[in-house]
Order: C-alpha cells, then sequence, then structure tokens
C-alpha cells in the first residue's frame, strides 16, 4: 500500500509557507463501492450524538466532536466555518463526518486485529515530529492553536497514524510467495521486455544543398578523425542535434528515424564514410563510429527485478482486497443521525444505478481551495476514502480522526518482504510528499 504522508498548514502567521509534520496522517484511497447492512440493525443514534459504529470503540460519535472536526476543517483551508446553507457549508460537514467515521473504523479494525501501540511510541512519534519540523515548543504551540488542534488531539492522531500503519502492515503480510517458477514464467512470457536491440553511434552532416555535403565528404576523405569531423559538422551541417557534436548521434536505434536514413546506417561498415544519400530532411553523410550488439538480459540477472515486480502485485491485490472489505465491513456498520447522513452510513440512500452500470458510490469533490504547494507530514482535508495510503494529499482532520485522501491502486516495486514503496517504517515519521501543487480530488 504505496503512501505519502502530507499536509498544508493555511492560517495565521503559517499561511506563508507549508509546515511538515505528522499529526496522524494516513491517506488513503477509494475503490468505489456501495456496502448494505447484511443482518444488522439499524439502531437509533443517542439524542445529542451525529452517529454510532457498531462494535468499535470510542463510542457513539458527538456532536461535540464533530464541530470540533468541522472547525479544524474550515481551519484548513484558512477561514471560519460558513453558515448552513452554503454549498461551502456542505463540503466541510461531509468532511469532517467522514473523518471522524474513519477514526472510529481505523481504532475497530485495529482492535479487532488485537493491533496496538504504546503511549511511548507515540510520545516519541510526536516527539521526532516536532525536532524536525518545528523550531521550538513554543512555534509547536502556535501552530496547533492556528489549526485548531489540542496537544491531546495531536497525540490522538499520531496514535491513529501508527494503528494504520500497522493494518496496512498486516494487509501486505497477507501477500502470497513468489517461487522461482513464478520468476521463469513471467520471464518467458514477458521476453520482449529484457531484449535490448542494436544501437549505433554514427557521425552525421545533414544538409538541405547536396554539394554542401560533397564539400564535406571530400574533406572527410583527406582527414575523418573526431576534430576533422568537429570542425566539418559546424561548417556544412544543419543538424542542430549533432552540428556542434562532431556530427555525433549516440545511441540510434533502427524504426526511431526516418526509414532511408535507418536502412544506411544499419548497413554501412563500421568506420566508412556513405553518402551523399537523399531523405526527406535533405542530403546526409555518414560515418558509422561504433556498433554496440543486441542482447538479452538472462534470467539470472533480471530474476530480481521479476521478483521484485512479482512481489508488489501480489501485495497491491492484498492491498485492494483489504481496503475493499474494510470499507464494506465498516460502512455497514454505521448509522448517521438525520441530518448528518453521507457515503459512509450504512442508512444512506444509495446513488441512482448508472445505466448499464452496477451501483457505486462517489466521493464527493474535495474543498475549493486546497490546491497549493504539499510537504511532508502535515494534513489537510478532503473527500475520506479507505484505510490505506495515496500518493495525494489529504485535507485537514477532525480531532480523533484519521486523515484521508484520494488515490487509486498502489504502485511501485518494494523489496521482497518490505511494505509498499512510501510506507514509512514502523515508529518513523513519513518522508514522502505528494508533487508541489497537488490537489485532493475525488476519485
Amino acid at each position: 500500500m504505496p503512501a505519502r504522508y502530507a499536509a498544508r498548514l493555511v492560517s495565521g502567521v503559517f499561511s506563508k509557507r507549508t509546515i511538515a509534520v505528522l499529526l496522524g496522517v494516513f491517506l488513503v484511497a477509494f475503490f468505489t463501492i456501495w456496502a448494505v447492512a447484511q443482518g444488522l440493525s439499524n439502531p437509533e443514534v443517542p439524542s445529542g450524538d451525529v452517529a454510532v459504529v457498531d462494535d468499535a470503540p470510542g463510542g457513539p460519535v458527538t456532536k461535540e466532536e464533530f464541530d470540533e472536526a468541522l472547525t479544524q476543517a474550515a481551519a484548513a483551508q484558512g477561514a471560519e466555518v460558513p453558515e448552513e446553507g452554503n454549498p461551502q457549508y456542505d463540503l466541510l460537514k461531509d468532511q469532517a463526518m467522514s473523518d471522524a467515521l474513519l477514526a472510529r473504523w481505523v481504532a475497530g479494525e485495529a482492535e479487532e486485529l488485537g493491533l496496538e501501540v504504546t503511549d511511548t511510541e507515540v510520545d516519541q512519534q510526536l516527539e521526532q515530529i516536532k525536532q524536525q519540523n518545528f523550531k521550538d515548543e513554543q512555534e509547536f504551540q502556535q501552530f496547533l492553536d492556528e489549526s485548531g488542534f489540542s496537544e491531546q488531539e495531536a497525540l490522538d492522531r499520531v496514535r491513529l497514524t501508527l494503528l494504520s500503519q500497522r493494518l496496512q502492515e498486516s494487509a501486505v503480510e497477507e501477500a502470497g510467495e513468489v517461487s522461482d517458477a513464478d520468476v521463469e514464467d513471467f520471464y518467458e512470457e514477458s521476453a520482449s521486455q529484457f531484449e535490448q536491440p542494436e544501437t549505433r553511434d554514427v557521425r552525421v552532416i545533414l544538409n538541405q544543398d547536396e554539394a554542401a555535403v560533397d564539400a564535406a565528404r571530400a574533406k572527410l576523405e583527406q582527414d575523418d578523425s573526431a576534430e576533422s569531423w568537429d570542425a566539418v559538422a559546424k561548417r556544412y551541417s544543419t543538424d542542430e542535434a549533432s552540428r556542434t557534436a562532431g556530427g555525433l548521434r549516440s545511441g540510434v536505434i533502427e524504426g526511431q528515424g526516418d526509414a532511408t536514413f535507418d536502412e544506411e546506417v544499419f548497413s554501412a561498415p563500421e568506420g566508412e564514410l556513405v553518402g551523399p544519400f537523399e531523405t526527406e530532411e535533405g542530403f546526409y553523410l555518414i560515418q558509422v563510429d561504433k556498433v554496440t550488439e543486441a542482447k538479452t538480459t538472462p534470467l539470472d540477472e533480471a530474476s530480481q527485478q521479476i521478483r521484485q515486480q512479482l512481489v508488489s502485485s501480489q501485495q497491491q491485490l492484498a492491498a485492494q482486497e483489504f481496503e475493499s472489505d474494510f470499507i464494506a465491513k465498516w460502512t455497514a456498520r454505521t448509522f448517521c443521525a438525520e441530518g448528518y447522513i453521507i457515503e459512509r452510513c450504512a442508512n444512506a440512500e444509495p446513488p441512482p444505478p448508472t445505466e448499464g452500470a452496477p451501483p457505486v458510490v462517489s466521493s464527493r469533490p474535495a474543498s475549493p481551495g486546497l490546491s497549493g504547494s504539499v510537504a511532508p507530514g502535515l494534513v489537510s482535508g478532503g473527500a475520506p476514502q479507505g484505510p490505506y495510503l495515496a500518493e495525494e494529499a489529504a485535507p485537514a482532520l477532525p480531532p480523533g480522526a484519521a486523515p484521508i485522501g484520494p488515490g487509486g491502486a498502489p504502485t511501485g516495486a518494494p523489496p521482497t518482504g518490505a511494505p509498499p514503496t512510501g510506507a514509512p517504517p514502523t515508529g518513523a515519521p513519513p518522508t514522502g510528499a505528494p508533487p508541489t501543487g497537488a490537489a485532493p480530488t475525488a476519485p
């Protein structure tokens, strides 16, 4: 499950720059899925609460939690919470609900799998964040004030991040082993990937005027040294790519240029002047300087790369299966109060089916104004998805919630037995960051 930990500070004195700090970030990708509650009751949400999640620790999601999440989501955009009825309010409300629910889901999944993190691990992680991203405690406290977090909420966020790492590692461990036979089968079925075609380094004179090429040949017949080619190419060649490099084109591969040029180059004996001959580009004079024969990388040299690729593919499949199961299971256990129902609630109305396609659920678009530079570590908000890390930034997080974000299937080929590329080692602050300017988008 490839991962990126990122965020953006968007208010107060810190609005002029992005601060890299981890406050429990784990970004998530979402493969659209509609989960209905099967065999579960539709419980009443207690008065004063906004949702209940069956079998998750922490009790109902309270209105107070929701309000804090809403404030933090707005702060991530450098704004106050808008009035109800404002379209921006609806986006922030859905984001806050999704974040709060996802926090319960992660905690519930970790509890069921017996995964834990210690207070010491959480404290150490937060200290690393402070040391790496803030010049002193005062700056860190100022950041918390500006972004709407208490220090306890920061600790809670770090705990959720570490739990999410445990979940990721657990899912990846379920990927199957790659045998030598698997590697050999892949090598045989993908033989073209390991073939390197013949290449030629060739010196050229190109000119629309055949007489100029004849003059160049006369000079080079007297002296075809590298020094002579340098002078002749500068005087007679119009080929901008090579005229200042002694006419040299390196690593020419057959089939990538003019057909007549290729035919002459790949039939010319090494070291002989050939031409002038006419092509669509003009008249050429050539001399093959070096021939690198075609070769095929043997299996023993390619096996490590193949094994990593196959392991990565199996890890991706395991991640996708875990994600789909996670979303389906916890959506079916989640019931929301009237006025707070979102797609993560089992009592939400399913979207109308698209003609010719099965029903799916689409996340709301990320709130506007979230684009901008993104640095490693700090959270931003967005359209919550599922429980594994994506490559783009997620928007601001509510208290106790795990950040979420857009994305797709993990990519890359991590080493055998290692978590997917981008997942930081347990207990260490993540260092990856999405590209500068990446903005969250909904799948």
